[in-house]
């Protein structure tokens, strides 16, 4: 009876432990960790209530006409909540207005200003009276505009708004559904690769010169270096030979050299980029890819214009498309007398080819188009470079995308794991 005893009280002690000890000590060790979410905080991060803070400095040639241009500045944008504008406002130092008044040239009378005052310091911009203009408004490719007088002052603001600081760009880039704009810029990355692909679908009819390596570095290369404080770029070209492709173009008589061209739909274009994508697919960077690719028309089909669907020529000077988040596309065709040589050779024109491309690129990336103001002229580009307020608008563009694309993150975040809570 003492041993039957002995191990009852023994399985007794096991069961004990295991219920008193043992039990509590699994559930501890095994509970999942759950933090409270400030749910109240993340559905009350409005975006609205983010705005891009830039600084503003006005000068003018008095007090008088200062005060009129940033009255009218901070009345028209009292109530953007895409943007806050610091504004400071000073009256030119004399010798300064002398030199403005006197100076020929618009660049000349920007490089005297940028004497005086900082103009490479980023989301900065100064507005500066000059009376001989010939326009109200005046846009340099530096953080510079110049106005005639105080009665400039409406012309002024729309300046600032489409094009310096584009507002509705910027509100455009918060909304739930893409506008138009986002829909075709590529999402924001750290690092994007760039390819320039020239398509020869027949060299044995055709010899074309053209260093594709060259205009890639050349052109492309200068234009992205600027772009560094915002993405990291790698640039490849290659050639895609026998790529042939059905455009199922029609050949329309005209009064040209050639006496016809072939008309080839918009929408058939569509297609060319899924013959360029398996020719491609083996090279595909992991990274976030533009393309551009130079589509060598053969002589048999040139010259080859893009029609519309009211089957009208579009009216360009070149025959290019864009496709949203994928890249363009240019179609290059020789000339009559190119393809009417013993041996056809053709030599592209590299400042046409790359200019196109890199008006494409700008689009892509983000940099918008400049659209007329009655008024105001903006300094045409003298280099691939972006301008200097085009950067910091793409920099603004970047930080509001970015704010907005978290806030909808975390609100998604915090409905699923609150219906995640609710299930439970």
């Amino acid at each position: 009876m003492g041993a039957e005893s002995n191990r009852m009280w023994s399985s007794a002690s096991f069961v004990g432990v295991l219920f008193i000890i043992g039990l509590p000590l699994w559930w501890k060790t095994t509970e999942v960790y759950r933090v409270s979410l400030p749910y109240d905080k993340i559905n009350s991060f409005n975006t609205l209530s983010h705005a891009v803070t830039a600084e503003l400095t006005v000068l003018a040639n008095d007090n008088a006409a200062a005060e009129v241009i940033v009255n009218h500045i901070k009345k028209e944008f009292e109530e953007s909540d895409v943007i806050k504008l610091n504004i400071k406002k000073l009256v030119l130092p004399d010798d300064l207005r002398r030199t403005l008044d006197s100076v020929a040239d618009e660049n000349d009378a920007v490089e005297e200003v940028a004497g005086k005052y900082n103009l490479k310091k980023h989301n900065t911009f100064y507005v500066v009276q000059r009376s001989p203009l010939h326009q109200d408004v005046w846009l340099s490719e530096e953080r510079l505009a110049f106005f005639r007088d105080a009665k400039a002052s409406k012309t002024l603001v729309q300046v600032l708004k489409q094009w310096v600081y584009q507002t509705s760009i910027l509100e455009g880039s918060r909304l739930d559904t893409p506008d138009v704009a986002r829909q075709t810029r590529f999402p924001p990355g750290e690092e994007y690769h760039i390819v320039l692909s020239v398509v020869h679908p027949k060299p044995d009819g055709l010899a074309v010169d053209f260093d594709a390596g060259d205009a890639v570095e050349n052109y492309i290369g200068s234009f992205v270096d600027e772009l560094s404080e915002l993405h990291n770029f790698t640039l490849k070209s290659q050639w895609l030979y026998l790529l042939d492709f059905d455009f199922q173009a029609k050949e329309v008589k005209d009064g040209s050299e050639w006496g016809r061209h072939y008309a080839v739909r918009r929408e058939r274009l569509q297609l060319l980029l899924t013959r360029l994508e398996e020719r491609a697919a083996p090279q595909v960077s992991t990274l976030p890819t533009l393309n551009i690719a130079l589509y060598l028309v053969p002589c048999t089909h040139a010259p080859l214009l893009i029609y519309d669907h009211n089957d009208k020529p579009v009216s360009s000077s070149v025959q290019a498309f864009m496709s949203p988040k994928w890249g363009g596309v240019m179609l290059y065709s020789p000339t009559a007398a190119e393809c009417a040589a013993a041996s056809p050779a053709s030599k592209p024109d590299v400042r046409l080819i790359m200019g196109t491309f890199l008006a494409q690129l700008r689009t892509l990336l983000g940099i918008a188009d400049i659209s007329s103001i009655p008024g105001a002229r903006v300094e045409p580009l003298t280099s691939v470079r972006p301008r200097r307020w085009e950067l910091d608008a793409l920099l603004r563009l970047r930080t509001t995308g970015q704010l907005a694309a978290a806030q909808r993150a975390l609100a998604s975040l915090a409905q699923l794991l609150g219906d995640t809570t609710t299930v439970k």
